[in-house]
């Protein structure tokens, strides 16, 4: 959010907090119109009025000597880009309230630094850090090295800010460092993974160390983080990370198995089984997506990849006749009837009964040359030459298997003409 609503927030904390030594009372009137002038204030900077809110505030200090609103005038003067001012009313600052020192140091460094007199920023810097030792101070004197590219002692006071409070934010700010900077992976792998051995696995953490296993491709590891982003979250977004794994290094059952035990959605389980079926033409794939969607094309393929990978003989045929009968019976798709029909005609199951139906799927699509090619054959295979080769003679394509019937029925046709001729003239003779 801006910085002058945080200010709002400040205010009113003014009145809850309690006193400090040689300070009047923070949450007590010292002026009569003091809340006014507050009001007032925070008005202002709503409205981006900054000047009028420090000249409100100026006024609120030199009635009240409260150190708080000289604070919150050398806090705007920073976000104002003022830093030689705030460089001067800092030094008045700690001066009268050398207490409150840490209140308005870092601005005063910070300021310092955006002069480009990062030295002197780093020297005060240091200077406050042996008179407290806080977090925010050794965080500053990181910062300051990290402008300096001296990235190994900045390393050093992350560090000691870490060992006060194991804060995932600044664990992150180290292995920025040591991934980005200092090029040492395997340093950040064993810091993330020991903070999380120890304190479980936050988002933060978590993820910045997916982001390294990912970049370098060790994806069991990063599936191993992501399972405990799932575990830890119920995020579907991890699931989905874990699923994506699993389709890359094609352990599809895994995949599946890891969606079932979840209670995922039925959409994954579709989206895994087609990626699957799409890269082995397993016909279990095609099965469970028929059975997940009721839709009748999964079931064809199941039938046909079945008997495609199947040994070929009388029992996987027949299986695969009563599968397409079946079909059939559900959806008189144009595609299924001549399959069959086809299979009937191709394997001398029932020539006349597959003929029928491709002609019923002719009858539906008519320039099919697919469906042509089924058609010619089965008349082929009724001995019908002449209507075989008057169908597939305009047939203009180049598969092979429809190339081949067509020199057969060619052939016969041509053989069927010979034979014709000789029997006209022994007739003619008698």
């Amino acid at each position: 959010m801006p910085w002058y609503h945080r200010i709002v927030l400040i205010f009113i904390t003014l009145f809850i907090v309690g006193c400090s030594e040689h300070q009047p009372e923070i949450g007590k009137k010292v002026i009569a119109n003091e809340d006014e002038l507050i009001i007032k204030t925070i008005l202002a900077e709503n409205n981006n009025n900054l000047n009028e809110a420090v000249k409100i505030l100026q006024q609120l200090y030199k009635k009240t000597d409260k150190y708080v609103y000289y604070e919150e005038i050398i806090k705007i003067k920073f976000f104002e880009k003022k830093y030689k001012e705030v460089i001067q009313e800092s030094n008045k600052f700690i001066k009268k309230y050398p207490n409150y020192k840490l209140k308005v140091v870092k601005y005063q460094i910070l300021s310092y630094l955006k002069l480009k007199k990062s030295n002197i920023a780093l020297k005060i810097a240091k200077k406050t850090l042996k008179e407290n030792r806080n977090i925010e101070m050794y965080k500053i004197i990181s910062y300051i090295y990290i402008t300096q590219k001296k990235y190994k002692k900045a390393i050093i006071y992350l560090k000691s800010a870490y060992a006060i409070n194991h804060s995932p934010q600044i664990l992150a700010q180290m292995g920025d460092i040591f991934f980005k900077y200092l090029k040492e992976p395997n340093e950040v792998i064993s810091y993330y993974q020991t903070h999380i051995r120890l304190y479980g696995c936050e988002e933060l953490i978590c993820n910045r160390l997916a982001d390294i296993y990912s970049s370098l491709y060790d994806y069991n590891n990063l599936l191993s983080i992501y399972q405990k982003l799932f575990y830890s979250t119920d995020e579907e977004s991890y699931a989905r990370k874990i699923i994506f794994l699993y389709i890359e290094e094609k352990k599809y059952q895994e995949a599946i198995k890891f969606i079932k035990e979840n209670r995922l959605s039925d959409d994954l389980l579709i989206a895994v089984n087609e990626e699957a079926f799409k890269v082995t033409q397993n016909p279990k794939y095609a099965y469970n997506l028929y059975k997940l969607t009721n839709n009748p094309e999964y079931f064809f393929l199941y039938a046909v990849t079945k008997f495609d990978k199947s040994p070929k003989g009388f029992v996987n045929i027949k299986n695969l006749v009563n599968n397409l009968y079946f079909l059939i019976n559900r959806d008189r798709n144009p595609k299924y009837l001549n399959y069959l029909g086809y299979i009937l005609i191709d394997y001398d199951i029932n020539p006349k009964k597959g003929l029928k139906l491709v002609k019923e799927a002719v009858e539906k699509v008519p320039n099919d040359e697919a469906f042509l090619d089924s058609l010619a054959w089965g008349y082929y295979k009724l001995n019908n030459c002449k209507k075989a080769y008057e169908i597939i003679k305009n047939i203009k394509s180049s598969d092979k298997e429809i190339l081949k019937h067509k020199k057969l029925i060619r052939r016969c046709y041509e053989h069927f003409r010979k034979n014709h001729k000789k029997n006209r003239r022994k007739s003619k003779k008698r």
